[in-house]
């Protein structure tokens, strides 16, 4: 598959995302990163904190190879590849850019601030937030599993998942919107690299073993 007949057969979900870009880019550009912080995290609820602390686990890495191996098993095996190598790649683009880039979290970007919403036992307190890995691995699987669809609207459900994976990173405050931006541009390209370069060579292994 080449990248113009990917965007092609998922115009819409591209340009839903290209929309969360740029919403993005205008919170970057025009406030701080603490300003930014603030605007995406007015209140808080227990309603809220019950759903987002769980919910987050949807871009945890262990939920993403779950989702693998049960695609393998269900025979659904070019997929399964598909979400497992978008997984590795994204996991690994995110990782080496933490050990590079030493970015505070919230907690301790924040500490001398009045922002009362840190939630114990929850919220992180060190220097690795730069770029949200959770994020990372919702966008991929997000893209991944969007890409496989036939009926490309429920596309925008996987999307619209992701994109509330990367809010409940800064809605725990774990992460902001810089972080969780790079982590959705991060799976996207991480999605798109295995959608076009290993879609022959997965398929090849797959007819080799049948």
């Amino acid at each position: 598959m080449t990248l113009t007949s990917l965007y092609k057969e998922n115009r819409s979900f591209f340009i839903v995302f290209i929309l969360f870009v740029i919403a993005s880019l205008f919170i970057l550009i025009f406030f701080s990163k603490a300003d930014g912080f603030f605007l995406l995290n007015p209140y808080h609820t227990p309603f809220l904190n019950y759903f987002f602390i769980p919910y987050t686990y949807f871009g945890h890495g262990t939920f993403c190879v779950a989702i693998g191996l049960l695609l393998f098993f269900f025979k659904k095996r070019f997929l399964s590849l598909m979400v497992l190598s978008s997984y590795a790649v994204s996991g690994i683009v995110a990782q080496v850019l933490k050990y590079f880039f030493q970015e505070a979290r919230p907690a301790v970007f924040l500490k001398d601030s009045s922002y009362q919403y840190f939630i114990k036992d929850v919220t992180l307190h060190n220097f690795q937030a730069f770029p949200s890995g959770h994020t990372a691995s919702a966008f991929a699987l997000a893209a991944v599993l969007s890409f496989s669809l036939k009926n490309k609207k429920y596309s925008m459900l996987f999307l619209a998942g992701a994109i509330l994976v990367g809010y409940s990173r800064i809605y725990l405050a774990q992460h902001f919107i810089d972080d969780v931006f790079a982590g959705a541009i991060i799976g996207i390209i991480s999605a798109i690299i295995c959608q076009v370069y290993f879609e022959k060579p997965f398929n090849r292994l797959l007819h080799s073993k049948s």
